[in-house]
């Protein structure tokens, strides 16, 4: 197994947010790695054994730890399948993980709303600037050059609403040719391969993938980071995926200039930036725009790997010290994350998604 080859550096301790928020060593990648370390002595003890599998959801699942590690331990990897053995081993502690995979086998959606109103919520907030949004929606018959692919954040939360509306506005002024998978769309299956439940997460992917194919979508585009990973990872699609950024990017060489009024601070998703290795196109944009903004730590903001739902309280301390060490008081925090921004949201502090500033930036605001 790769977690032998860790040799206990400490490298990971410095960099790792759950060390960071909560300052104890069995929190951080090597903490955790030693106690798998030991494991045949942690089984017979029933107490730090349960412990132990708490603590592998205790994780934002960032990668930090798997991108500095001079061992070249997969540390990601192994989170992955040893919080799969954990809820094999022990279901009863994972009464949430429970409730969540039921939702997705039943609605297939991550609230456990009616699988219609993934469709119906946020086309009824925008459909007085789109009167004819419905005819975007999929339905089998339908073809399209691009499929536009929401995600179950941007579909249901009303926080999301302002993005949205970007987003679409912007297609619609640039002519796409688009489908949005509405009703038809499943959940990507992220929060499943989050627990460790591969096989369930294929379940979704099969009939996500079907609905792409009878489409004839040429390309799949979404502003989720984590549904970005599943559908250009897992989905085996024909089509290019791309994130909204990068899509953007390729099709504008120029943009008008931002009338910017504010101070921006940009803040890299870790599933875009890191595990997605989106980098360039996000700050191209901005460049674009003649947006003057300053770069933040490449440090997790503690809303990804489930966390929200196994630790919401460690999870918001991690966005607590996030915004604390980067003084954003008075400062708009720039993502290209729905995720992200629940987070920044929660804390009270401004956000934009890119999509909007260049929405904005179009409209002359």
């Amino acid at each position: 197994m790769s977690y032998d080859k860790c040799v206990r550096c400490g490298s990971c301790v410095k960099f790792c947010p759950m060390f960071d928020a909560i300052g104890e060593e069995q929190f951080s990648p090597r903490g955790k790695n030693y106690l798998l370390q030991v494991m045949d002595e942690i089984e017979d003890d029933a107490e730090l054994a349960k412990e132990f599998r708490r603590l592998l959801f205790q994780c934002s699942m960032c990668g930090k730890c798997a991108e500095i590690c001079s061992s070249d331990v997969d540390l990601l990897q192994i989170w992955h399948k040893q919080r799969a053995k954990a809820y094999e081993t022990a279901p009863e502690e994972f009464e949430y993980l429970d409730a969540l995979k039921n939702a997705l086998a039943n609605v297939r959606n991550i609230y456990g709303l009616p699988m219609d109103d993934r469709a119906i919520y946020w086309v009824d907030e925008i459909e007085m600037s789109f009167p004819n949004i419905e005819d975007r929606l999929y339905e089998k018959g339908k073809t399209a050059d691009v499929m536009v692919f929401l995600g179950c954040l941007m579909s249901f939360r009303g926080s999301q609403i302002d993005v949205l509306k970007s987003f679409i506005t912007m297609l619609e002024e640039l002519d796409i040719k688009y489908l949005v998978m509405g009703a038809e769309e499943f959940c990507c299956g992220h929060p499943l391969d989050l627990a460790g439940d591969e096989e369930g997460a294929k379940d979704l992917q099969k009939h996500n993938r079907q609905v792409i194919k009878s489409a004839k979508a040429k390309q799949v585009i979404t502003c989720c980071p984590g549904c970005l990973m599943q559908l250009r990872n897992h989905h085996q699609l024909d089509a290019e995926v791309l994130h909204h950024t990068q899509f953007f990017d390729r099709l504008l060489d120029e943009i008008p200039s931002y009338n910017q009024t504010e101070s921006f601070a940009y803040h890299d998703p870790c599933e875009l930036h890191r595990l997605c290795e989106v980098k360039v196109e996000p700050r191209s944009l901005l460049r674009k725009m003649d947006i003057d903004y300053r770069e933040m730590e490449l440090s997790c903001c503690g809303g990804g790997g489930l966390l929200r739902l196994t630790d919401p309280n460690l999870s918001d301390k991690i966005i607590q010290l996030r915004a604390q060490k980067e003084n954003l008081e008075n400062t708009t925090v720039i993502t290209c994350c729905p995720a992200c921004r629940e987070q920044l949201l929660g804390t009270n502090l401004k956000t934009k998604d890119i999509v909007e500033l260049i929405d904005q930036s179009f409209r002359g605001e």
